[in-house]
């Protein structure tokens, strides 16, 4: 960040004044090193409590040349460090450091690129399902905003390596590009894929040709915001009941049923067991809209009734989340 980037100048500017002063001390005035340690700290803190060696124009010339130096890189620390205690940067800067540490500790997470509307969306649905997720961006209101929601967040561009890497892109599990150009789309994840092979990567596409381009380099899905929204609006024209059964499907009431995937477990309740015998609909609530078969990730809809699932099958059901969480968790409350 740009405070961070204040305090390092400083530093280093500090740490250049004082190399300076040592060695063109030692040398004008041939002393040793602590001496001139000496001379250069009474020289640039204009203290002037006395001087040490056999002084010459040529070293006084270089005090006056220190006193300024000095003089200016205090003004400019002084300064920069009441503006930011005024301004709360302080504050900023230690929860940025405690930032990452917590990003540096993830393992398993998602990476959403961008900060515009849609990723706002999908920043909203990660927070409502609890998940681990970092957030880059190169948007200075939107960093000042999700870092003051407790939202991890990293300034940058996705498009470059050391980014990625400091979004923890190794560990990570999923990576989302909702970036509103096409090009930097393409270019974060070519440099995702190359960075993990195994991530699981979805990017959105502005173009119609743009989605060809991004599975080429890497991506797993694409999907067009686009796209997905003019189909939709010429449903609600042409097909407007069947919009409206979906809607009605999905939020009846003020109790709001969602689509959920359930893993079928080694050990678990589902394990060899078929549609009859394992009774969803009975003990959950839950209707099983497909299966995806863990042999060949092959999707059944509306699965036969005396199909077996398998370790590693996946069901889609339709209901709330505490029906999904009872069916998760229902050979534990029967045993």
């Amino acid at each position: 960040m740009e405070d961070k980037r204040k305090l390092r100048f400083i530093l280093i500017a500090f740490a250049l004044l004082l190399i300076v002063g040592i060695v063109g001390y030692m040398i004008l005035l041939k002393v040793n090193f602590v001496d001139a340690l000496y001379m250069t700290v009474i020289t640039i803190s204009t203290v002037g409590f006395g001087e040490i060696g056999t002084t010459s124009e040529l070293s006084e010339i270089f005090s006056v040349f220190m006193i300024f130096l000095g003089v200016g890189i205090v003004g400019y620390a002084f300064t920069t460090v009441v503006a930011m205690f005024v301004e709360g940067k302080v504050v900023d800067l230690w929860k940025g450091n405690k930032m990452d540490k917590k990003i540096s500790a993830l393992n398993g997470h998602y990476i959403i690129c961008g900060s515009g509307e849609l990723a706002e969306v999908i920043i909203e649905k990660f927070i409502d399902e609890n998940l681990n997720f970092v957030v880059i961006t190169d948007n200075r209101e939107a960093l000042d905003s999700y870092s003051h929601h407790n939202i991890l967040v990293i300034e940058g561009h996705s498009t470059e390596e050391n980014i990625l890497e400091k979004a923890g892109i190794e560990k990570a599990k999923g990576l989302i590009s909702a970036l509103d150009s096409e090009v930097d789309n393409i270019v974060t994840v070519l440099t995702a894929r190359n960075l993990n092979k195994e991530i699981y990567i979805i990017a959105n596409s502005t173009s119609k040709s743009g989605s060809d381009k991004l599975i080429k380099v890497g991506a797993n899905k694409t999907l067009s915001a686009i796209e997905i929204s003019g189909k939709r609006m010429a449903s609600l024209m042409i097909k407007p009941n069947i919009i409206s059964f979906l809607d009605v499907v999905t939020r009846i009431g003020d109790v709001e049923l969602d689509l959920e995937e359930v893993i079928v477990k080694k050990g678990s309740y589902l394990e060899n067991k078929n549609l009859i015998e394992a009774q969803i609909p009975k003990k959950t609530g839950l209707i099983v809209l497909a299966i995806k078969k863990f042999e060949d990730s092959r999707m059944l809809f509306n699965p036969p009734v005396n199909y077996t699932f398998k370790i590693g099958d996946v069901l889609i059901v339709l209901g709330r989340e505490d029906q999904v969480d009872k069916l998760r968790n229902l050979g534990d409350e029967l045993n």
